[in-house]
Parts: structure tokens; C-alpha cells; sequence
């Protein structure tokens, strides 16, 4: 499923999950011969055969072409490097386990056909974001594969920007349309969405994209909200010729997003964000979740009376998402990568590979509702030159959508230069845990720096907190590890955020237990080789500490 709902009534589009043959390879380069078989999606650390392997495989599938025509084969995430081939002649690639891509084949007959993808998920030069770091780089097509039947032009993707004045709903559409053709082609695209049509049309070049805008306005609308998560279907349907030739279907919320003074406001209401940050990762499947477990969350995290996630650190599944949007969950979604110092934020292929991911996000998560305000270079370094030059071009990228604030995680309390360029400050700081500094000392760093820097007029995020705690260890004296001292941490911590009127929101480091992949100099903080500061252990089994913010959530929300 690539959605939680139906995407296409006129393009066919055909899921190749399943087993595939796999073969691992010396070099980036297809094997001549598949002795063994994998299931897609999954990673292949899973698996006992290959738990320790780390370098370059191979994915093989043989798909059936009803007729002749394009096909546009979708993958939702490879993790990290990948190439795709169909019948040995190469079609594209992509870089980033965590967004979705696509690739063309054109004027492919009707019969069999050998698709084929070569997967790289080693630590070298080449790749910047995927480093060893204190979470995993798993291997392997770890998300959902299509295949499509596409015209020579067809709906590549939209934006829905909601506006509300007066009491009276508007959105501002954004269709983009690709031409695969060799000719310029005339195109109209109708939209419905809420019982309101509208037709835009224009030329799209030869091998080429166009944008095509409009806005729509609409009557009798119901609001999205944390407490009424509203939904409607944006329907977009192509013509060629006066020709149905394709559509795209997505789902779309009405909420306006507001920064007003230290506040974050939903259609004009002051919201306070109970939230996890939240790794996909789970003891049994690694960094491919399935839907159920996906659903399996959500629950969890609902029952803990929280309403946010934080995607830490990286763009999240879309099926996911679609679950937020659902249920009402606040998300910060951030785009990937985690920590780094001035040398490897100037690392030559580091921006770049960077810009891409926060690019792809956008484009591709763009009308979730449920995303409220954009996240990037999770404690980097902020406390430089050099480093403030890397986060304005981030930060000025987020700022183009005008519909949602921008903000990033910062661990520099007392030397933090790049403040005044976020909607939203925020910070990440572990009281009682890696030393023993109370709530009270963290804060009041924290909040001298935003004072100093003149943003102490902005709404204000603990991005981060926490503590560890191993799933069943038990002790009297409440030691450090035992599920008694981190639910101890978590009752201490969280009232006294919760209490401080500065503060707007929240997020416990974190959901749930998640493996490493860590340095030696760190492995007596990582037992297990996990990060152990989850509220549930990785197969989702609530510790004490799961409870002890429960109770205190739950208040905060009847209040």
C-alpha cells in the first residue's frame, strides 16, 4: 500500500513487494548470478545470514508489462545509495534511505522484463549523511515498490497552501506536470476538492515540467484540528486531447499555522505539544516498519496522552504521516541528518546531499496537514561562522513555504549564533542524566541565550530530554539503568517543563529503544548497543517511565 488511501483511479499502478532475488556484491555493479532471495521491503541486517554484512547487494524481480508504454517505477525508500535497472540498461538513481523517488523507463513492450536495483549502505567519503552515528544505517529497499503505466505526460505532484479570511476557506493549488515527450504539449488539469472544481491549463516543453496554479475557494468546510482531524480528497485529473490520460489523488486538511509571540497557534488557537521524538526502528524488523506496527504506535503514543513527533532525524514513512493526519498528531518533521562539527558540515558533498533531503521532504510532504513546522541539522554547529553560513541556506530554504514555522534542535546553551533565523527556538538538554544539572540550571542557560541573542519573544520547544532505562532491570536503589531512576527522571523533568510558562512544547528523547551504530569510545553508554532512553523497549513493551509521564500527560491535557 503507498498510501493509507487510493492515489490513482486512471493511472495503473501495481505493488512489487515481495521476494526478490538477492545477491551481495564486491562492487556497485550487477552479478551475473542471484543465489539467494530477499523480502522486499525489509533490511537485510534482519536477517541472520547477513546481521554483520555492510557494503554493496543486488535486487532482481521480474515484472510483467501488460502493454506497451512508460513505466514509472516508485520506491519509497533504499537505504543509503541505489541505482535501478530495467533489462540491464541503467535508469537513474538516488542518495538517502529516507525519501522516496521515482525513475522513467520509456516505450517499454508489452511482456516480461528484469528489474533489477544495486544497493550500497557503507560508511564512506561518498556519503555524508549516512555516518556511523547513534542510530543504525540498515541495508536494503526497506520501504514499498510500484510500478506504474504513465502517458507521455502525466501529474508528477502537488502543493494545497489552505488560506482562511473572513470565515471563509481558500487554498492556493500547485500542480506540477512532466512531459516525457520530445514535443511541447497542451494540458488541463481538473481539480475537485470539497465540492468545488477548478480547471487550470497551459503548455508543458518538451521533456519538461511545468507548474500550474490556481486557487480555489469552498463553503461549509470542517476544519483540521488536533481534536477534529478533518480530511478531504484533492483529486487532479490530466487531459490530453479532451482524454482522460491520468490523475493523481492526495489528502488535504484545512488549518492555518500561526507564530504569535511565544505561541503556537492551530486556526488561530494556542497549542502546547506533548511529543516523542520517534526513530523508525523495532527489535524484530529494523528501520522497515510495517503498517501495523506503524498503526501499533500511534496508539501507544495516543495513550500516552501525547499529541507530537518529532522525526528524528530523518523524513518518516508516508504511511505514518497518513496516520498523523488522521489522528490528529502535531509533527515536526525534520530532514536527515544528525550532529556535526565544522569539518564535516564543510565536507565538500555535505551540502549538497543535504539540500536534497530538506528538497525531497518538501516536495514530497508538503500537504500533510499534520506536519506543522519544519526541522533541520539536529545539533550541528550552530555556535560558528562557518556554521551559521550552512544553516542560513537551510533555513532561508524552509522559510519558502510561508504555510508552516521553521526551526532546528540545538545543543549549544550558552554560544548559539544562528537563533535569530528560526520561528521557533529550540533546545535539547538531558537534566539529571548525563551529569547532574536540575531542570532549573539547564533552563536558565537556555533561556540566557535567547534573552542575549533578542529572541526571547519566540515560542520556545524542548526539543530533547530523557533518560536511559534497560526494559526489566530492576533495582531498589534506583540506580542509573534501572526502569525506577529514568521513570524518576521523567516524572521530575517533565512536571517541571510542563510548568514553566516559557515553554510551549515538548518532546521525551524517546519513543521507543532504538539499535546504534556507535564508535567504541561511546559503548558504555549504548548497553545492549542501543539507546536505551525509549519509553517502550524496541518490540514497543511500556517501562515505568511510559506511565510516569502518561499521568502527568494526561493532566496537562485536562487542563
Amino acid at each position: 500500500m503507498e498510501r493509507l488511501f487510493q492515489t490513482h483511479y486512471i493511472r495503473n499502478q501495481e505493488c512489487l513487494d515481495g521476494m526478490w532475488e538477492f545477491q551481495t556484491t564486491d562492487s556497485f555493479e550487477l552479478p551475473k548470478n542471484y543465489q539467494d532471495t530477499m523480502a522486499v521491503p525489509s533490511c537485510w541486517e534482519m536477517s541472520v545470514r547477513y546481521c554483520t554484512y555492510n557494503g554493496c547487494a543486488a535486487y532482481r524481480k521480474r515484472v510483467y508489462v501488460s502493454k506497451d508504454g512508460n513505466l514509472r517505477f516508485v520506491f519509497k525508500g533504499v537505504s543509503h545509495t541505489c541505482k535501478v535497472f530495467l533489462d540491464g540498461n541503467e535508469l537513474g538513481g538516488h542518495y538517502s534511505a529516507f525519501s522516496a523517488f521515482s525513475v522513467i523507463a520509456p516505450n517499454v513492450s508489452k511482456g516480461f522484463h528484469q528489474l533489477e536495483v544495486l544497493v550500497d549502505n557503507a560508511y564512506s567519503e561518498q556519503s555524508r549523511l549516512h555516518i556511523i552515528n547513534d542510530y543504525f544505517t540498515y541495508g536494503g529497499i526497506t520501504r514499498p515498490v510500484f510500478m506504474e503505466s504513465v502517458p507521455d505526460c502525466l501529474v508528477e505532484r502537488s502543493e494545497f497552501e489552505p488560506h482562511m479570511e473572513n470565515g471563509i476557506w481558500s487554498a492556493d493549488v500547485r500542480v506540477v506536470l512532466k512531459n516525457l515527450t520530445e514535443t511541447d504539449r497542451f494540458c488541463q488539469v481538473t481539480t475537485v476538492c470539497a465540492g468545488t472544481e477548478m480547471t487550470l491549463e497551459g503548455m508543458v516543453e518538451q521533456k519538461g515540467q511545468t507548474m500550474l496554479c490556481g486557487t480555489m475557494k469552498f463553503d461549509g468546510i470542517r476544519p483540521w484540528n488536533p481534536e477534529s482531524p478533518a480530511l478531504y480528497e484533492l483529486k487532479h485529473t490530466l487531459l490530453l486531447d479532451g482524454e482522460e490520460a491520468d490523475d493523481l489523488v492526495d489528502r488535504v486538511g484545512f488549518r492555518i499555522i500561526q507564530v504569535a509571540g511565544k505561541k503556537l497557534l492551530i486556526n488561530g488557537t494556542p497549542v502546547f505539544i506533548r511529543g516523542v521524538n520517534r526513530h523508525e526502528d523495532h527489535g524484530s524488523t529494523g528501520c522497515a516498519i510495517p503498517l501495523q506496527v506503524m498503526y501499533s504506535d500511534i496508539a501507544l503514543i495516543k495513550e500516552l496522552r501525547a499529541n507530537g513527533v518529532r522525526t528524528c532525524h530523518y523524513q518518516n514513512d508516508e504511511r505514518f504521516l497518513d496516520l498523523c493526519d488522521e489522528n490528529g498528531i502535531l509533527v515536526w518533521e525534520e530532514s536527515h541528518d544528525r550532529g556535526g562539527n565544522v569539518e564535516r558540515l564543510l565536507h565538500p558533498l555535505f551540502l549538497g546531499q543535504s539540500m536534497t533531503s530538506m528538497h525531497e521532504m518538501l516536495e514530497y510532504h508538503y500537504n500533510h496537514p499534520s506536519i506543522v513546522m519544519w526541522g533541520c541539522l539536529n545539533e550541528a554547529a550552530s555556535d560558528t561562522e562557518e556554521g551559521r553560513e550552512i544553516f542560513k541556506i537551510h533555513l532561508d530554504y524552509l522559510a519558502t513555504d510561508k504555510s508552516r514555522p521553521h526551526t532546528f534542535a540545538s545543543n549549544r546553551h550558552t554560544n548559539d549564533i544562528c537563533l535569530d533565523m528560526v520561528d521557533i527556538c529550540s533546545f535539547n538538554m538531558y537534566p539529571l542524566w548525563y551529569n547532574d544539572d536540575t531542570t532549573e540550571e539547564s533552563m536558565v542557560r537556555v533561556k540566557n541565550r535567547i534573552r542575549e541573542t533578542g529572541n526571547d519573544q519566540k515560542p520556545l520547544i524542548i526539543s530533547e530530554y530523557g533518560a536511559g532505562g534497560i526494559y526489566n532491570f530492576h533495582d531498589v536503589m534506583r540506580v542509573r539503568w534501572s526502569e525506577e531512576y529514568q521513570a524518576d527522571v521523567m516524572e521530575c523533568v517533565t512536571k517541571e517543563l510542563l510548568a514553566d510558562e516559557d515553554v510551549m512544547g515538548v518532546f521525551i528523547w524517546q519513543f521507543c529503544d532504538v539499535r546504534v551504530k556507535w564508535g567504541a569510545r561511546n559503548h558504555m553508554s549504548r548497553p545492549k548497543s542501543r539507546n536505551n532512553k525509549g519509553l517502550v523497549d524496541e518490540y514497543r513493551r511500556p517501562k515505568m517511565a511510559y506511565y510516569a509521564v502518561q499521568k502527568i500527560f494526561r493532566g496537562n491535557a485536562e487542563q
